[in-house]
């Protein structure tokens, strides 16, 4: 293992995440020797374990699976060609087994258990990793005992219990419960698998890279949701081994999205301050994955997105909400909140940055919407109550233009970034939140800008509370 921060190198002798010599994190060192050979045998890839010779050597007899992995990267039917992308593609790791990208690092680090001798394993998490953890725990017959926040998805929490882990609920997020996976009594019988304090965790999420390479290339921008920011980390590590090893030319700019109800990535990679007690976590944000106050990657994770040229985002939660029902309706991809999050930063991204129409774009979707119910509720009351779906068009009007807060946007940008909406439905329902004094005109030569009003904004701010309420 290396130190991130001194380059002191250690031999693996015992599960580590902090260098002792600087107190900094600790990656694995990879043997890129072995991955120029490997690529070539393998001409194709259809699960985790057939990346083996790129992951820290285990004895393939310890080795355990549930088919892991091996998800495809799909290629956008319906929202690239509405928001003029070409080339967009959705990594859908809602096709695991436990229906998150964890299982990927589940299985390296329940086949690493097995093969120290351990028989008990400890996870502390906001429950994707729990929940994977837990079922290839149930498969070996092994002790788990999961801590876990009380704001926690309850589909998750129902794999938790469906699993037979032990469960341990305290705190409200995260931040609150994540060091008890470090008391006394858990550092000798008990394998640690919480994802920040076993650094096997980024080796196995970084096999997402090495399967969009495999199935697209090297894409020219990667959306990523942020939590702790390992996930980021990951997919950087990934792409930076394949860019050592002279497999790529090039590597993809990425790009981290959180919440704006918690964004403390986003904020110092901007250098901004972020407010710990910020009540808005835990009142209003659905990203129950992403919300994370004291990021241990957040470092690294902003080193990642300055190296490659990428950037961070922090999306508005109504605009999240709304990604989470356009991704079911024109993608048939049912993804949580969290996941959602990297379509909502593609719809800030793709004007801000100027995106070109044939950039390659991967948005990474890292668990299934499954397992935040309430989602479904909230849809099924707003159609009972004759909202026509949770977020209306005029909602999400309001929402693009809000994204425009300065520089204002036209009707027929609305459009193109809406989709499956009419220009004069447009204008029509931009004439009734003018009415309503939600937008604003002005006018620039031959065209009218609409801005959003102050009464407009609080409107989005009132609607991402509703969507949490119902």
């Amino acid at each position: 293992m290396n130190c991130t921060n001194c380059y002191q190198e250690y031999k693996v002798t015992s599960i580590e995440y902090k260098c002792p010599n600087c107190g900094s994190l600790l990656l694995f060192k990879s043997d890129l020797s072995k991955f120029k050979e490997g690529f070539s045998k393998n001409k194709k890839f259809l699960s985790f374990w057939d990346f083996y010779f790129t992951l820290p050597p285990i004895k393939k007899e310890f080795i355990i699976t549930l088919n892991e992995g091996g998800s495809p990267c799909r290629e956008s039917k319906r929202i690239g060609k509405n928001i003029g992308l070409n080339r967009l593609f959705f990594k859908d790791e809602t096709l695991n087994p436990t229906n998150s990208f964890k299982d990927r690092a589940a299985a390296l680090l329940i086949s690493h258990a097995r093969s120290w001798g351990y028989q008990k394993v400890v996870c502390a998490s906001n429950g994707n990793q729990g929940a994977s953890i837990a079922a290839y725990t149930s498969l070996e017959g092994m002790e788990c005992i999961n801590i876990i926040p009380k704001r926690i998805d309850i589909g998750k929490h129902a794999q938790l219990i469906a699993y037979n882990s032990k469960i341990i609920t305290k705190g409200d997020t995260i931040d609150d419960i994540i060091d008890l996976a470090l008391e006394p009594n858990y550092s000798k019988e008990y394998y640690q698998c919480t994802p920040e304090f076993n650094p096997l965790t980024i080796e196995a999420q970084k096999t997402m890279s090495f399967e969009i390479f495999q199935d697209i290339g090297t894409p020219d921008w990667i959306i990523v949701p942020m939590g702790d920011g390992g996930c980021l980390v990951s997919i950087w590590k990934g792409f930076n081994e394949l860019y050592e090893c002279n497999l790529i030319k090039n590597l993809p700019k990425i790009v981290g999205v959180q919440t704006q109800a918690c964004s403390p990535i986003v904020d110092k990679f901007f250098n901004e301050p972020f407010n710990k007690n910020n009540d808005r976590v835990t009142i209003e944000s659905r990203a129950t994955s992403i919300l994370v106050k004291k990021p241990i990657y957040q470092n690294l994770a902003i080193k990642a997105m300055s190296e490659s040229k990428g950037t961070a985002l922090a999306a508005p939660e109504s605009l999240i909400l709304s990604s989470v029902s356009d991704l079911a309706k024109y993608e048939g991809i049912f993804a949580e909140p969290a996941s959602a999050s990297t379509l909502a930063a593609l719809m800030m991204l793709k004007d801000h940055y100027n995106l070109g129409s044939d950039e390659i774009v991967v948005c990474l979707i890292t668990g299934s919407g499954l397992k935040a119910p309430y989602v479904l509720e909230a849809f099924s009351r707003a159609k009972t109550a004759g909202m026509g779906g949770i977020l209306s068009t005029k909602l999400k009007i309001l929402s693009q233009i809000n994204l425009f807060d300065s520089k204002g946007i036209h009707g027929t940008r609305l459009k193109e970034i809406i989709g499956n909406v009419s220009l004069p439905a447009i204008y029509q329902h931009l004439k009734e939140l003018e009415l309503k004094s939600l937008v604003s005109r002005k006018k620039e030569g031959k065209r009218v800008l609409y801005f959003i009003t102050e009464q407009g904004k609080k409107v989005l701010d009132a609607m991402d509370i509703l969507i949490t309420l119902l």
